[in-house]
């Protein structure tokens, strides 16, 4: 066949393979004798008798039909068949054949690792007041000890079960975001601010379990991969309100430490005065005890003399005790009671000192 002759157009090319196919299967459907001419108009363009037409409509549907019963599922996918809307099976990744009109695949993609942002976007412009107050309110919460905070976190998750996650929630989207938002909230609010801004990994893994276990409770096909709490902050109409609190309770830190310090040093002290005193009073205690034990008995002995000889025992004590008296004495008074006038002092303090020491 000439250039000119080519259905196709390719006047300038070589025919290729398939497009020699498509001229023998378009002969034999024509009844096209090889020699013959088919007939043409005057482009040159194959005119198909009419009693023929159906048969090409015919063709042309079972190509249509059978590319519409194939497709591809890529690695990182998962089909999902459904047949009468109703689902069928999962097909896994290459090709894969449906009855067309009849089945409908729906590609999900259970790779992929999708993410829901709280209090922030990354890829959304925080110019506009009414975005940036939804994501200031998304991100408020209260905690234990009535401080009202900043808190921004992200979710990680993909698609565990493509058919779950198709059927068994209507917005997947909004159903992570809600549980996540219901389980950080709780929480956050069943704790300080001090045990939150110290034990964040605690919280995000706390938050990972919680919101998992409600997730599969909703059968929804999806596995949290991991939850990242990010800035910490009090909101802004707050904030110096905020930093007041902080100054002061790191004063009353301060505070204490000082007075701890002092109580450690105080309170030792105090301990061993104490128990210096209570030794003295103790010993003080024996002393008395016995120097009245002592005396008791110098008593009874004296008592046992005094019964046994009274005048002599009276005049010892006399003596003894003038012995104790005397050495003290330095004006010593004489009244006679014969005269009526006052006896002439005489000074025996002097004399009467050396003499009565040595006798002593």
């Amino acid at each position: 066949m000439s250039d000119n002759m080519n259905p196709w157009g390719n006047r300038d090319k070589k025919p290729s393979e398939l497009d020699e196919i498509i001229q023998q299967g378009l002969k034999k459907i024509f009844n096209i004798k090889q020699g013959n001419k088919p007939p043409s108009g005057q482009d040159g363009n194959i005119k198909p008798p009419g009693m023929n037409f159906g048969i090409v409509v015919v063709l042309l549907l079972i190509l249509f039909l059978g590319f519409q019963s194939v497709y591809q599922i890529q690695p990182n996918e998962q089909g999902v068949v459904l047949r009468f809307g109703r689902f069928s099976n999962i097909t896994s990744p290459g090709l894969n054949f449906l009855i067309p009109f009849i089945e409908k695949v729906i590609k999900v993609d259970v790779e992929s690792i999708r993410k829901e942002e709280f209090g922030f976007r990354q890829n959304v412009s925080r110019t506009y007041s009414q975005a940036s107050n939804a994501l200031d309110l998304e991100s408020l919460m209260i905690t234990a000890d009535k401080n009202v905070i900043q808190l921004n976190w992200v979710v990680q998750y993909k698609i565990r079960d493509a058919e779950s996650f198709l059927f068994n929630i209507r917005d997947s989207r909004a159903a992570v975001r809600d549980v996540s938002e219901s389980v950080i909230r709780r929480l956050v609010g069943n704790r300080d601010f001090d045990y939150v801004l110290n034990n964040r990994e605690e919280l995000a893994e706390s938050t990972l379990k919680e919101m998992q276990d409600v997730i599969d409770k909703y059968n929804s096909g999806i596995q949290l991969v991991v939850v990242q709490l990010q800035d910490l902050n009090p909101p802004d109409p707050v904030r110096p309100s905020f930093n007041e609190v902080n100054e002061a309770e790191q004063d009353k830190i301060r505070v204490s430490n000082e007075a701890q310090k002092e109580a450690n040093t105080q309170i030792p002290k105090a301990l061993g005065t104490a128990k210096k005193v209570i030794q003295e009073a103790e010993g003080y205690a024996i002393e008395r005890i016995n120097r009245a034990e002592g005396d008791v008995a110098r008593f009874n002995a004296i008592l046992k003399q005094y019964v046994s000889a009274k005048e002599v025992t009276r005049t010892r004590m006399y003596v003894e005790t003038l012995q104790n008296v005397l050495p003290n004495v330095r004006d010593v008074v004489v009244i006679d009671p014969s005269t009526n006038g006052m006896v002439p002092l005489l000074n025996l303090g002097d004399a009467l000192s050396p003499s009565l020491g040595q006798k002593k």
